[in-house]
C-alpha cells in the first residue's frame, strides 16, 4: 500500500506545514519505534510529553510529525498540527490498515469484571460455528490458532489496527477485544466499527484514572453511544447491573439483555461442582442446557453474556452450548493448581477489586459447600500501588469478613512502600475478628499459606491471576502465583498426595 504525508492530511484535516509527498511506511508515538519513513504522532502522557523526543524521532527517520502544537520555524519535515494528537493517532491507524474493523464482525466487551472470560466464552462460541476468529484481551492475544502474549488489556490504537490487520489477512471473519475504560478514554479504539458491544457490569475500578464512578461510566460508555464513529449495531447488556438501562437509552441499535434471574436471557437451575457447572439458559429462542467446566456463581453471568452474543450473531443454541463447553478454562481466572491427589484446593484468580474478590470468595465456599467440606478458607492478596487507594481497607475488610484466615502481601507495589500498602490493607482488617498475617514477600506468603493449610482446606490466591511478572519499584522481576504455588505443594507433598515433611 503507497501512503503518503498527504493523505495523512486528509485523514486528520490537520493543518499542514513542509513536504507533503513522502511516502508514509508506519505509524508511530514511541520514537524509540521509529523507523525510516514513520509519521511520528507526538502524545502528551502522563508523565512524558511526546512533543520531546520530536528530534529523536527525526534522527530516526521520521518523514512528518503530528502534533498539537504550532510548527517550529524552519522545520526540517512535514508538520501536522491537530486538535486532538490522540484522536489523530487513532484515525491514521485506522486508515493506514485499511480500516480493517470494516471487513470483521467486530464484538467489543467491557465492563469491571469479567471481560477476559466473557471474550474466552464467545470466541469458543464463534469457533463452534466453524468460524475462524481472533481475540484481543488482557491474558493473550490470539489469532486464528496462535497465540501471542499481550502487554495490555487494550493496546494503543496502532497496535489495535495492525492486529485486525493481521486477522483479516489471516482469513478471520471474526473478532472479540476486551475493551477497557482507559482504551476508551484514551481514544485507542476511535475508529473500531463495532457490530457488538457487550456489558458486564460496573462497580468501582480505576477511580485513580477517572476520579469519579461517573466518569469511568462515562468512559464505559463511549462504546455505545457512538461516540467511536459508527454506533454498534446491537448492545448486550447485564439488565441486573443498574447502569444497564443507561446504556440501553444511548444505543442506537437493538439491545438484548441478560442476567442471572431476568433479561432476554437468564439461568434457572444452576447446579456447581468442582468440575463445573450446568444450568439451563432461558432465551428468546427457546431453553437450552449449558454445562461449563468454569467455576464459580460469578462465571453464570459471563456464559449468559456469551450466549446473548451469540444469539446476536445469529448462532443456533445447540452451536452456541458447543462452545460453552468447549471453554474449558481462563488462564489465571479461578485456576485450580493443585492436584486431585492434593489433600487441600488451591486456586488462583485475577481479583483485584472490591467486587471481584468478594464474588471470589463467595464461590469459595459454594465449593465447600459442594465439596461438603469443613475446612478452612485462607486468602493471600494485596493491593497494587500506584493505583485507587480508597479500595485497599474495603478489600481488607471482604477478606476478613469471608476468610478462616487472611495473609496479606505485596501485589505489583510498583513506586510505593509496600509496607505501606499493607498497613492501608490492614485497616479494614482490623474492622473483622479474623486472624491475619502481614507478609511482604509475595512468595514466602504463597509458601506460609500452604505450608498452614490442612486437609479440606482451601487456599485462594487473588489478585495477579495470570500475570508472569511483579513490579518493584522500577524493576520487572518474573513471577507468576500459579508456579511459586505448584512449587510450594511439591515441596509439601512431592510427586503424590503425601506429605513429605
Amino acid at each position: 500500500m503507497h501512503w503518503t504525508v498527504r493523505q495523512a492530511v486528509e485523514v486528520t484535516k490537520a493543518k499542514a506545514f513542509g513536504p507533503l509527498q513522502e511516502r508514509v511506511t508506519a505509524i508511530a508515538y514511541d520514537s524509540r519505534r521509529v523507523v525510516p519513513g514513520s509519521l511520528f504522532v507526538a502524545i502528551r502522557g502522563f508523565r512524558q510529553d511526546g512533543n520531546a523526543f520530536v528530534p529523536e524521532a527525526l534522527s530516526r527517520g521520521a518523514v512528518a510529525i503530528v502534533s498539537e502544537n504550532p510548527c517550529p520555524p524552519d522545520f526540517p519535515r512535514a508538520w501536522l498540527q491537530v486538535a486532538d494528537a490522540r484522536r489523530a493517532l487513532a484515525e491514521l491507524a485506522a486508515a493506514f490498515y485499511d480500516n480493517p474493523s470494516r471487513a470483521l464482525t467486530l464484538i467489543g466487551v467491557t465492563g469491571t469484571n469479567g471481560k477476559t472470560t466473557t471474550t474466552y466464552l464467545i470466541d469458543a462460541v464463534i469457533r463452534a460455528a466453524g468460524e475462524r476468529s481472533a481475540r484481543l484481551g488482557t491474558t493473550t492475544y490470539k489469532i486464528g490458532d496462535e497465540e501471542i502474549p499481550a502487554e495490555r488489556t487494550t493496546p494503543e490504537a496502532p497496535e489495535i489496527q495492525g492486529f485486525l490487520r493481521r486477522a483479516v489477512e489471516a482469513g478471520c471473519r471474526y473478532a472479540v477485544l476486551e475493551v477497557s475504560s482507559h482504551a476508551l478514554e484514551l481514544k485507542r479504539v476511535h475508529g473500531c466499527e463495532f457490530t457488538v458491544a457487550v456489558f458486564t457490569n460496573l462497580t468501582p475500578e480505576h477511580l485513580d484514572f477517572h476520579g469519579t464512578m461517573e466518569a469511568y461510566f462515562a468512559a464505559k460508555r463511549k462504546l455505545f453511544d457512538g461516540t467511536l464513529g459508527k454506533a454498534p449495531k446491537i448492545a448486550v447488556l447485564n439488565g441486573e447491573d443498574p447502569r444497564a438501562p443507561d446504556l440501553a437509552a444511548v444505543s442506537r441499535g437493538s439491545v438484548l439483555t441478560y442476567g442471572e434471574t431476568s433479561g432476554d436471557v437468564f439461568a434457572r437451575d444452576v447446579a456447581f461442582s468442582l468440575e463445573g457447572m450446568r444450568l439451563t439458559a432461558r432465551t428468546p429462542q427457546g431453553d437450552v442446557t449449558l454445562r461449563s467446566r468454569l467455576l464459580g456463581r460469578p462465571n453464570v453471568r459471563n456464559i449468559l453474556a456469551a450466549v446473548a452474543t451469540g444469539l446476536a450473531l445469529g448462532i443456533s443454541l445447540e452451536t452456541i452450548a458447543k462452545g460453552i463447553e468447549m471453554c474449558s478454562h481462563v488462564p489465571g481466572r479461578l485456576e485450580i493448581v493443585s492436584e486431585p491427589e492434593h489433600p487441600l484446593l488451591v486456586i488462583v484468580d485475577y481479583a483485584h477489586t472490591e467486587d471481584a474478590l468478594r464474588n471470589l470468595l463467595h464461590t469459595a465456599h459454594d465449593l465447600r459447600r459442594a465439596l461438603s467440606t469443613e475446612g478452612r478458607l485462607l486468602t493471600v492478596f494485596g493491593c497494587g500501588g500506584d493505583r485507587d487507594r480508597r479500595k485497599r481497607a474495603p478489600m481488607g475488610e471482604i477478606a476478613g469478613a469471608l476468610s478462616h484466615l487472611v495473609i496479606v502481601t505485596s501485589d505489583n507495589p510498583r513506586s510505593e512502600d509496600p509496607e505501606a500498602i499493607l498497613a492501608e490493607i490492614e485497616v479494614g482488617l482490623m474492622r473483622t475478628s479474623t486472624p491475619y498475617l502481614k507478609i511482604v514477600d509475595r512468595g514466602e506468603a504463597i509458601r506460609m499459606a500452604i505450608a498452614l493449610a490442612e486437609p479440606g482446606d482451601i487456599v485462594l490466591i487473588a489478585g495477579k491471576g495470570h500475570e508472569t511478572y511483579q513490579v518493584l519499584k522500577d524493576r520487572i522481576i518474573p513471577f507468576d502465583d500459579r508456579e511459586v504455588a505448584r512449587a510450594a505443594l511439591r515441596e509439601r507433598f512431592g510427586s503424590g498426595g503425601n506429605e513429605t515433611r
